[in-house]
């Protein structure tokens, strides 16, 4: 890797005046001190000029290759209602050869012309045609007759509206491959000063990113979790099923990944009590307890740690206390997850803190669900992202994007922490006083996201012995950074290769 020396840098955190000099040698930070005063011997000098050097950020949850793939899809997320019917026509002629179409972002609620039936809609306009269109949450899809017939579902009667298992059932019959291009995946990270992510892609992404990165070619340190449905077949065929990777390893799985319930905006988020908007409506209870019970017995006694998706107060308190329950059998203290953590019942907080449970949240969510939460959830939206309550009840958080369910931008989830505004950084604070500090979404980007994303100890400072995953940006003054292009980002630093400078591809 060799050595490098940057000078005339600024520090973050740190004083704006002051200027250093940063000594790295083989992906290690070695020694600060003042500007001028570095070691030069062996090592190649790089002027930075007074430029902001900062630690690279994680990104704790997305969702990796689809978030490539989601880009060839039709996006529905800026159309009005109405004109679903002109985009989808106008799309047939692009499509030669392929009778299908696949799109995302459409939300409720519905135009009238694809009610009440809106399978029989997308026959009309695409007859014969196999159509799928995510909703924007991902957990509910409008598809035609042919895509539940590729399904194996009788079209006749169905409304062609899937929700939850029956929509993923369908997408894996229709959907496309995922675009394996793992180096396509890392540069799109390493353009948003992400050096480390943790994906909950399916299928082929596990083989594939394990092989590509398996000597740290991508340059990103890649941590998958493992699909309940995969873990649970390869112990079923008789094989073993073991977690991969250390703190140190390019690639790592250390986690089975586990559904317990939906989303808020498919009102399928598992509640303790009805929706506002919807009387006796709970959500959906994804997983009966005696299979979650053989699930977590087997991932303690192979040594996996758990991620559990939980979005509901009820998914949220029966996630911890499976996490409990996995914990006591397992012995060993790894980072067990809720992810999303949306709503709570504050009366579960002490007992989530006391399992060591890691909340990994994306504040960003609020830019989107902020338009719904008070009607769906009533007063129990002010327990929505809560952040500072869950951080004052002493429960660890971490923080990510959920990509491409929201922008991988890091520096918009941790403006959304800060100011719980609108997309635009206006309108009127979310709940203010779940705001936290700057510096503390920061933290939960880099420091305080290393045990959480099994990183190296010391991963996201910039303390001499801490890994050198570093970003150089040219904004005056970070704290006030909101978004990717504010930020300036220069370049990126991770395992002692620059990323962005003298690429073919930049």
């Amino acid at each position: 890797m060799g050595a490098w020396l940057l000078q005339g840098v600024k520090r973050f955190p740190g004083d704006p005046d002051a200027r250093y000099d940063l000594r790295i040698d083989d992906g290690v930070i070695t020694r600060w001190c003042n500007a001028g005063s570095g070691d030069t011997t062996d090592a190649q000098v790089r002027d930075l000029d007074g430029l902001w050097v900062l630690p690279a950020f994680v990104d704790s949850h997305l969702h990796l290759l689809y978030s490539l793939e989601h880009a060839r899809q039709l996006d529905l997320s800026q159309l009005p209602p109405e004109s679903v019917r002109a985009l989808l026509a106008n799309h047939a002629p692009e499509s030669v050869g392929e009778s299908r179409v696949v799109g995302h972002g459409w939300k409720d609620p519905l135009s009238e012309q694809l009610l009440p039936d809106p399978r029989r809609f997308l026959d009309a306009v695409l007859p014969g045609w196999t159509v799928f269109l995510w909703n924007s949450d991902h957990h509910r899809a409008l598809v035609s007759s042919a895509a539940l017939q590729a399904a194996g579902i009788d079209p006749s009667q169905h409304s062609g509206v899937v929700t939850e298992e029956d929509a993923e059932l369908v997408w894996a019959a229709v959907g496309q491959p995922p675009l394996e291009d793992a180096h396509a995946a890392s540069r799109w990270l390493l353009r948003r000063g992400i050096t480390a992510a943790t994906t909950f892609d399916r299928g082929d992404s596990i083989e594939l990113l394990r092989r590509e990165n398996s000597e740290d070619q991508l340059g990103v340190r890649i941590r998958h979790g493992m699909p309940e449905s995969q873990f649970l077949e390869v112990l079923d065929g008789g094989g073993s099923c073991f977690p991969e990777g250390k703190e140190d390893s390019s690639f790592a799985m250390p986690w089975i990944k586990i559904f317990l319930d939906g989303t808020l905006g498919s009102r399928t988020a598992w509640m303790k009590s009805g929706y506002d908007d919807d009387p006796g409506n709970l959500g959906v209870e994804r997983r009966p307890a005696a299979s979650l019970e053989r699930t977590a017995r087997l991932a303690a006694r192979y040594g996996w740690a758990l991620a559990i998706h939980a979005i509901g107060d009820a998914a949220v308190a029966e996630a911890n206390r499976w996490i409990q329950f996995t914990r006591d059998l397992r012995g060993t203290d790894l980072p067990d997850r809720i992810e999303h953590f949306q709503c709570f019942d504050p009366e579960d907080l002490a007992a989530i803190r006391r399992t060591g449970t890691i909340a990994s949240m994306q504040p960003c969510h609020l830019f989107q669900d902020r338009q719904i939460l008070r009607s769906r959830w009533g007063s129990r939206a002010a327990h929505a992202l809560a952040l500072k309550s869950i951080d004052e009840a002493g429960i660890p958080v971490v923080m990510g994007s959920d990509a491409p369910i929201e922008s991988a931008d890091p520096w918009l989830d941790i403006a959304a922490a800060v100011t719980r505004l609108d997309r635009n950084g206006e309108g009127e604070a979310f709940y203010p006083q779940q705001r936290v500090s700057f510096e503390k979404a920061f933290r939960w980007r880099t420091s305080s996201a290393a045990f959480a994303n099994m990183l190296p100890s010391g991963w996201g400072t910039l303390d001499p012995g801490s890994v050198a995953d570093l970003q150089v940006i040219g904004a005056e003054d970070p704290s006030r950074v909101r978004c990717l292009a504010d930020a300036r980002l220069i370049d990126v630093l991770s395992m002692g290769e620059w990323r962005l400078s003298n690429r073919e591809d930049r």
